[in-house]
């Protein structure tokens, strides 16, 4: 086809063969037109001839020439359009990346491009690739500009395997920044695109946007997406990201949003636009895009069910697809724990997640949290497009590999076992467990939902289909079976739901329940799920000849009865006078009335001379805490409720509970694992309203006072373990063992909310000494968990984990790279944060330091008074019978000597001045304390802690 365009004056004037001078050409595709802009500058020659030319990149078939004469009058700088449209090319797309050569030649000028043909689109909630629906499967943390050397970044290989890799996990689309290589790549092999702006636009201040608009529309068009406008690959234009969306500013930003994106789309109409990532809603452009993360920083997985709610996440009078270009989070390092980049929320979201594990189990455990996430966040979203069509993509923004700086092939990269759920999360047709029962007992139905989503990268339906689904332990089957599936249409879902009787028989252990869809007789899809059976022995431990007292005021006598069904004799009670001495009562479930306010004196002295009192979990509005020792204040706000931000620090209900000493007599027989999330009662699935009660606290509370004489935290779990699952509160001679776990609503079906609750009754009945602090007779290294055993466990102990910077080995000396210490002792490799931009510097725990007063911010990093550079810390300690001394080792790591105060006792402070860059070693006699004593640190916010040494030598 030879088609002849012509300028405004091609036909006035002869035409004259002149040296053309074109700074750059920009060719935009459809699915059946390209449109070129060429930019000329202001020495180009009077009248020029275009002539393009478009073949195959493999067939070298020619497609289409067309030309076009011009007539350059006015000399400026200026752009010239040459289109030709009504082409048939073959289309691009992830499974046939089928590209094209683009000649152009001006004058004695040529210019090559690659490019490709297709259709990206959306239409009512849902895009659509070549009038094709298709999900975004995407992965937002990408090279280049994260740490990978340069020379390495630059090298189409390492693009390509790193693609190839990234397409083995069943990902569609990747975000990178403007890199030809890497694009070039992604066109080649198939991997879509969604990129542009990241950040302010150009010339915006953080409180509004650019004065200059033309000068920005420019920008746009020549340097943030100019770039990516050749590649088929890229599909979605990014303008700005995580801008104001509030007040005056964001009404600014919006204003000057969409007025961009509508100039935009008349310069490139191919792709779709998000204006302002993650905080824009769609109310600017394309795409109602969201940045959540659920279960990082703030709120759980579950609050992904917020989804279905297809109005919550839609602008009026439109519809928009929903895509989050950003969730998960759970940013591990380079050896796998948590990357805990110091003033920043990493540190507090780290202990709502892996708590205080000892550091040789952190790892394994970061790892797994994270995939958990990631499962959770890429399964419901998809699974939920049958109650909320508009569910278009999900790109995680999370770390996918341990090695960065420094790797001198791909291969160096490792990945971690999150890419490998990437790869069973993103299969094209996903099998997909719903498994609200994680733990169940031997006997019992196990009821589960086996949902299929068919993304198939070919657009084939599935028919004849079957399920085969088994549960196995060790590579054992022990149950199984097989299920007609219905049939699933190309993006459609389907859900076969599973009543399954678990043998009897089986023994006490971790399973798994596996399944595999078959269509025609071909395996299209794999998944599992965890499950822990507790067999007949597991809840030996219950007394059955003790009488144990139980006040229950509930209608049902829930309380009561769930005692008996777990084997206990049970005495109802209404007075507190009715109970003997060194007695254990159990106040059951919402069971606190106006009768026990009344007996509070008496509640008060029973426990005084030597009484033992379990209370479970009490309506906040109910409850009476005038006999407490210490405040406490029940949590209100919900994990499940999607306000952003998260209202506060830590929340009612919760799951992942850190068990701080987990060696206490309340956890035999069971581990942390165990608490991550407990078995659904309500018969719940996803297409009822609500949300599964799994969540293995459900009344939690913070405890508010300054000091924790009185109480010992046995469980916390939120951010920075800021709330409180179970402590018990020392009054006298007897305790009262304070619970938020939801165990009685539990009862019979979660086999370890029923050990638990035995294990708190045998070890309130059991008539001897309780330990009030945690006792050491050797050493205490500040900042290994385990070697703490949970004697900081909460922000108002003021001692905070100091972390410190592991710079890349050959990379210290680089400025970005410096490691600086600012006047509150934080840490940093060059500047604060780098969790995501520079993933191969890792932050570890080293030590603590005295930090109060401080709060924490909405999003859960800490804020420091910042009017003084003093800070104070405290900690208990049970002493050993004839401890004569401790030993205190303190670390300067300033250029300038620091002064710190250290007490043994209240209002005895001895002062000392620690030189720069070196440790101090105090030695304190305390052969004068009895059986326990307070230590307190006051002083300059730089000083880390590194150890204490208990010795039963004098000094």
């Amino acid at each position: 086809m030879k088609t002849k365009l012509l300028g405004a004056f091609g036909l006035l004037f002869p035409l004259l063969l002149t040296a053309a001078n074109i700074q750059r050409i920009t060719p935009v595709t459809s699915d059946k037109s390209v449109k070129i802009e060429v930019a000329l500058s202001a020495e180009a020659g009077e009248r020029l001839l275009f002539d393009a030319t478009i073949v195959g990149s493999q067939n070298k078939e020619k497609l289409c020439s067309f030309s076009k004469e011009y007539l350059f009058t006015h000399k400026t700088d200026t752009t010239v359009v040459l289109e030709t449209g009504q082409l048939t090319p073959k289309l691009w797309s992830p499974v046939s990346p089928v590209l094209y050569d683009l000649t152009l030649k001006a004058g004695e000028q040529t210019f090559q491009k690659k490019i490709g043909f297709r259709k990206f689109e959306m239409h009512n909630g849902i895009f659509y690739l070549n009038d094709n629906p298709i999900y975004l499967r995407g992965n937002a943390i990408n090279p280049p500009e994260r740490g990978i050397p340069e020379q390495l970044e630059q090298s189409k290989e390492f693009a390509r395997d790193y693609v190839r890799y990234m397409k083995s996990l069943h990902i569609n689309i990747i975000r990178i920044p403007d890199n030809q290589n890497w694009m070039d790549v992604c066109d080649e092999e198939g991997m879509m695109i969604f990129a542009g702006r990241y950040g302010r636009p150009k010339h915006a201040t953080q409180t509004a946007p650019p004065k200059d608009f033309e000068l920005s529309l420019k920008t746009y068009k020549e340097i943030d997406l100019g770039p990516f406008a050749s590649h088929p690959s890229v599909v979605i234009y990014i303008l700005s990201n995580e801008m104001p969306y509030e007040g005056k500013a964001g009404d600014l930003y919006r204003d000057f949003l969409t007025r961009m994106y509508q100039e935009l789309k008349k310069w490139d109409n191919t792709r779709l636009y998000i204006c302002n990532a993650g905080y824009g809603l769609g109310k600017s452009a394309d795409i109602y895009d969201v940045h959540r993360y659920w279960g990082w920083y703030y709120n759980s997985f579950l609050t992904y069910l917020n989804m279905r709610d297809k109005d919550m996440w839609q602008n009026p009078g439109k519809v928009q697809p929903i895509t989050f270009t950003e969730c998960v989070g759970n940013y591990t390092g380079i050896d796998g724990r948590f990357n805990l980049c110091s003033r920043t929320k990493q540190p507090g979201s780290q202990k709502c997640w892996t708590g205080h594990l000892p550091d040789t189990e952190q790892a394994e455990a970061a790892m797994a949290y994270q995939a958990f996430v990631l499962k959770n966040a890429t399964e419901l979203f998809r699974r939920l497009r049958s109650q909320n069509d508009c569910l278009a993509g999900t790109m995680p923004f999370t770390i996918v590999f341990h090695n960065w700086d420094g790797v001198k092939s791909f291969a160096e990269m490792k990945p971690k076992p999150v890419a490998g759920q990437y790869q069973l999360s993103y299969q094209p047709i996903l099998l997909s467990w719903e498994n609200w029962q994680s733990q169940i007992y031997a006997g019992n139905k196990l009821s589960v939902v086996a949902h299929v989503v068919n993304d198939d990268d070919y657009c084939n339906a599935l028919s004849d289909v079957r399920l085969h689904w088994w549960i196995e332990q060790e590579g054992r089957k022990v149950i199984s079976g097989e299920n007609e599936f219905p049939f699933v249409p190309y993006y459609g879902t389907g859900k076969l739901p599973l009543t399954i009787n678990i043998p009897p028989n089986l023994l006490t252990g971790d399973y798994l329940l596996k399944g595999e869809i078959y269509s025609k007789g071909k395996k299209v899809s794999y998944n599992e799920s965890e499950l822990f059976i507790a067999g007949k022995d597991w809840n030996s431990a219950v007394d059955a000849t003790a009488t144990i007292s139980v006040y229950d005021t509930t209608p049902e006598q829930q309380t009561l009865n769930c005692l008996k069904r777990n084997g206990y004799s049970v005495k109802p009670v209404r007075s507190i006078t009715e109970l003997t001495q060194n007695s254990t009562l159990v106040i059951g479930k919402n069971s606190w009335n106006d009768n026990l306010d009344r007996q509070t004196g008496e509640l008060k002295a029973y426990i005084n001379k030597g009484g033992r009192i379990i209370c479970l979990e009490q309506d906040k509005t109910d409850f009476n805490q005038s006999w407490s020792p210490i405040k406490i204040e029940f949590l209100q706000h919900s994990n499940n409720d999607p306000v952003y931000l998260s209202p506060s620090l830590a929340y009612k209900d919760g799951m992942n509970i850190n068990l701080e000493r987990p060696y206490h007599p309340i956890f035999k027989g069971l581990n942390p694992r165990m608490f991550r999330l407990w078995s659904d009662y309500t018969s719940y699935d996803e297409s009822k309203n609500g949300f599964p009660a799994i969540y293995p606290v459900k009344a939690g509370y913070d405890l508010q006072s300054p000091s924790m004489k009185d109480v010992a935290v046995l469980a916390n779990y939120s951010r920075a373990l800021a709330a409180t699952a179970l402590s018990e509160i020392f009054i006298g001679k007897g305790s009262i063992l304070l619970s938020g776990f939801d165990l009685i609503d539990h009862c019979g079906t979660d086999p370890v909310a029923d050990k638990l609750l035995s294990n708190m009754i045998q070890y309130m009945a059991v008539d001897k000494k309780h330990e009030r602090y945690v006792a050491v007779n050797d050493s205490i290294i500040w900042g290994d968990y385990a070697s703490e055993r949970g004697i900081v466990n909460a922000p108002c102990n003021g001692l905070m984990v100091n972390t410190v910077p592991i710079i890349p080995k050959g990379q210290e000396e680089l400025p970005k790279y410096k490691v600086q210490i600012d006047e509150y002792g934080y840490q940093y490799a060059g500047s604060y944060g780098g969790w995501n931009s520079k993933p191969g510097v890792q932050y570890v725990p080293y030590g603590r330091r005295p930090m109060a007063p401080f709060k924490f911010s909405r999003g859960g990093s800490p804020i420091i008074d910042k009017s003084s550079t003093i800070g104070e810390g405290y900690f208990y300690l049970a002493l050993p019978r004839k401890a004569k001394t401790m030993i205190t080792v303190l670390e300067n790591p300033v250029e300038e000597p620091l002064n710190i105060s250290l007490s043994v006792a209240e209002g005895e402070w001895k002062e000392y001045v620690i030189q720069p860059k070196q440790q101090l070693v105090i030695r304190t006699n305390i052969s004068h304390l009895k059986d326990s004593m307070k230590v307190m640190l006051k002083g300059d916010r730089r000083t880390i802690l590194l150890k204490t040494i208990i010795s039963k030598s004098k000094s």
